[in-house]
């Protein structure tokens, strides 16, 4: 089985005056490069696709990515997992010379078999403390429950933008969700079963405002 990952760093930052989020700097990297870090300590071979902007990598990780954007621009983050998934699945159709259409993924039988094998993270791009091992657990339930399966800390709070998807499911339900543009994440969900895994609820802390930043970096200072 083969990992990849999709890591959205597209939003406007409203919240946090503009900035943006994935480029803030915490300890001696960006929160973008932390994340990017992550998956690559899980697979050093993984596929990364960066949909929106690429600030707060060094060059030398850009080389290492894909680099997206969602159409139209700023359209969410659910539009965002449809732009990468069309171009992971144009991709790998591509190597089968079949259909480059997302719809064609239920006549492509090579390009299916091997989607249904790979096993893709969807990471939202303002979670600096994500760890390998959160990773790495995702991924397992994953592959062996062929369900996604997502973060959960024990007051309950579900992470849906730090999860592990069957890469063929995944493609499935954005072929059946539609139109993306401002739609809600959590209609990638409806109607699947998700596998929950526990986790502490800093390890998948997100974002919005500086205060919310304060404390993750207080929670990252006090494990230095």
């Amino acid at each position: 089985m083969t990992i990849s990952a999709i890591i959205l760093s597209g939003g406007r930052s409203s919240r946090f005056d503009g900035a943006h989020k994935p480029a803030v700097e915490l300890g001696e990297a960006t929160v973008i490069s932390r994340i990017l870090g992550a998956v690559r300590t899980l697979d050093p071979t993984a596929e990364v696709w960066v949909v929106g902007s690429v600030e707060g990598l060094s060059a030398g990780e850009e080389k290492t990515v894909h680099h997206i954007r969602e159409e139209p621009e700023f359209a969410g983050p659910l539009a965002g997992i449809a732009a990468a998934g069309e171009r992971m699945h144009s991709a790998s159709s591509t190597a089968d010379a079949v259909d480059t259409n997302p719809v064609a993924l239920t006549r492509s039988q090579p390009s299916l078999a091997r989607d249904a094998a790979s096993v893709t993270l969807v990471l939202a791009g303002d979670m600096p403390l994500i760890t390998p091992g959160h990773l790495r657990e995702l991924v397992d339930y994953c592959r062996g429950t062929g369900l996604p399966a997502a973060g959960s800390d024990d007051r309950g709070k579900t992470q849906f933008l730090c999860a592990a998807w069957p890469r063929g499911l995944l493609l499935s339900r954005l072929a059946e969700v539609g139109d993306p543009v401002n739609a809600a994440v959590k209609l990638l969900y409806a109607g699947v079963e998700t596998t929950r895994v526990h986790v502490d609820a800093e390890v998948i802390a997100d974002f919005d405002t500086v205060e919310e930043l304060d404390r993750i970096r207080a929670r990252f200072d006090s494990e230095l």
